[in-house]
Formats: C-alpha cells, structure tokens, sequence
C-alpha cells in the first residue's frame, strides 16, 4: 500500500517533468517561418531571395502530378527537387541554383509537407540558418486559389479550368 501510495505522488511529478523538458527542447528547436503567398510575391526575384520549387522537374515543367494539383511552377521560382538532396553533389548544385546560405530560401511544393522536409534537411544537413529558411505551406494548393496567380510554363496542365492554361 505504501508503494501504491507513493506512487500515486511521484507519477504526477514525473509526468510535468517530462512535460516541461519536452516544452523546453521543442522551443529551442530550430524554427522554420511559414509565409503566404503576399509574402512570394513581395520577395520572388529580389536579391537575397531565392523562391524554390521541390517538386520533381517534370512537375515544374508544366506536367500535372495527380487530378485536383496543376503542374507548373510560380514564376521566378527555380527547381530543385527534394530526392536530389541525397545525391554526392548537392552541396554544388545547391550553390549553382542560388540555394545558399546568405540568401533567404523561400521553399514550396503542392501542399507544404516535402518542402518541409525539404527546410528540415537544409538546416540538418547543409547547416542553413533556419532565419533564412521559408516554407510556403500550401504551396501550389494555395497559390492557385487566386486566380491572378500565374503558373509557368503558359502551356502547363491546369486543373483550374480542366484544360490546358484555361484554353
């Protein structure tokens, strides 16, 4: 009786200590800033920015993924897809596509999720400054909910309209 009783005093002790460490680590764990689609268009194609699309090349070139998510890209924005992080020479064909560390890195796919990850291995392994890391979570989803909103190539395959750019 003596342990069930002691018991019952400590579990709630452990449990807010627990509780609090996790609190702790999570707040000093390196943050990623989402940002809107006003923010793209504020900053695409400004010095020191570098808007890029993670999605694979053909996707960026204008071919649709799936029912319901066009292809194409935002203008300004460069490809660079997230599988080809885990290749010998990403290290230079980062820098060769404007991805380093003094520019601000403004990261999109179809939803938010890969660019995510995309910001995480950045930060991990690259060791980016997640200050000078963006994620636009609602990528292309988002962008697209704005009819103003451009998608490049001019003859990619929008979903928007069912056909091909609204032809």
């Amino acid at each position: 009786m003596k342990n069930l009783r002691r018991l019952e005093i400590i579990a709630p002790i452990i449990f807010a200590f627990v509780f609090l460490c996790t609190f702790i680590f999570s707040y000093f764990e390196p943050h990623v800033e989402d940002v809107t689609s006003e923010y793209i268009k504020a900053n695409a194609g400004r010095p020191g920015y570098v808007l890029v699309d993670v999605r694979p090349e053909r996707i960026y070139e204008g071919e649709s993924p799936r029912a319901g998510i066009p292809g194409g890209h935002i203008p300004g924005a460069v490809s660079f897809p997230i599988k080809d992080l885990q290749t010998a020479a990403a290290s230079a064909a980062l820098a060769k596509a404007g991805i380093v560390k003094m520019n601000t890195v403004i990261l999109y796919c179809n939803t938010g999720a890969d660019s995510g990850r995309f910001a995480d291995a950045l930060i991990r392994g690259f060791r980016f400054s997640p200050a000078r890391i963006k994620n636009y979570r609602g990528g292309i989803m988002d962008w697209i909910k704005d009819p103003k909103n451009k998608l490049l190539p001019e003859d990619h395959e929008d979903i928007r309209y069912g056909s091909i750019n609204g032809k």
